[in-house]
């Protein structure tokens, strides 16, 4: 049977976790709709999405992080598709809700699914270790953000710069569960460090004059203590 869902992301040099993340949303909808919003990757990116069957766009920003072209893309891309259920995630985000709890929140007029966002985080103390399968996780709110919702009754969704926030129209009724949504970027120490670095190259005039993405700007010392500031944060659990 055909989901109902069409997924879309965009992705810029995504070799190491993009399998992951096709496996994660075909396991949880099946025969679901992907389409990959290619960035101008220089690695497998688009070669492994290809061979899961995902359709793949190449999107142009002159090497460029550039969150206004972002934008246009995750604001428009949903609309006039087939499927009612549309989804707009990064590579790193991963939702835990399934076809059937999907068809249930439908059954009920939901037509936004609320969520609750965690940071995962690996507990090696091996900087070069790149561990795909995190459990552990701190709370994170800024990633309580409208992923998912229904293509059919919404006409615009609004994103702002980094989809934290949006201002939907159309008919809206949320979920009243919060599912699980679980942010995996810190899978490594090195991995971060030389990720940060090349977004932080990748910076556009007009992302630096906005001030959005300025996270990538840190040094490598920063991300460094921030990385043993959440792997001993009082505040960690098991979340997976």
């Amino acid at each position: 049977m055909k989901s109902d869902l069409h997924l879309y992301a965009l992705a810029y040099n995504e070799e190491v976790l993009i399998e992951k993340f096709i496996l994660h949303y075909r396991d949880r909808f099946p025969n679901c709709a992907i389409t990959i919003y290619d960035n101008q990757s220089t690695d497998r990116t688009k070669e492994i999405a290809l061979s899961y069957g995902c359709q793949v766009m190449d999107h142009y920003t002159n090497n460029e992080i550039r969150d206004d072209l972002y934008l246009k893309v995750k604001n428009n891309c949903w609309k006039g598709q087939f499927e009612k259920w549309a989804c707009i995630v990064d590579i790193d985000e991963f939702l835990y809700i399934n076809q059937e709890q999907l068809l249930e929140e439908e059954s009920k007029g939901v037509t936004l699914i609320d969520f609750e966002g965690w940071n995962m985080i690996t507990m090696s103390d091996d900087e070069d270790i790149i561990d795909l399968d995190l459990t552990v996780g701190s709370r994170a709110v800024q990633y309580d953000k409208q992923y998912l919702f229904d293509a059919q009754q919404l006409t615009e969704i609004n994103y702002s710069a980094g989809c934290h926030y949006c201002s939907p129209i159309g008919n809206i009724k949320h979920s009243e569960t919060k599912y699980l949504m679980c942010h995996f970027k810190a899978l490594g120490l090195n991995y971060m460090i030389n990720r940060h670095t090349e977004f932080g190259q990748r910076m556009s005039q007009q992302n630096l004059e906005k001030g959005w993405g300025f996270h990538y700007l840190d040094s490598a010392d920063t991300i460094r203590r921030n990385w043993v500031y959440y792997q001993t944060h009082p505040d960690n659990k098991k979340v997976l």
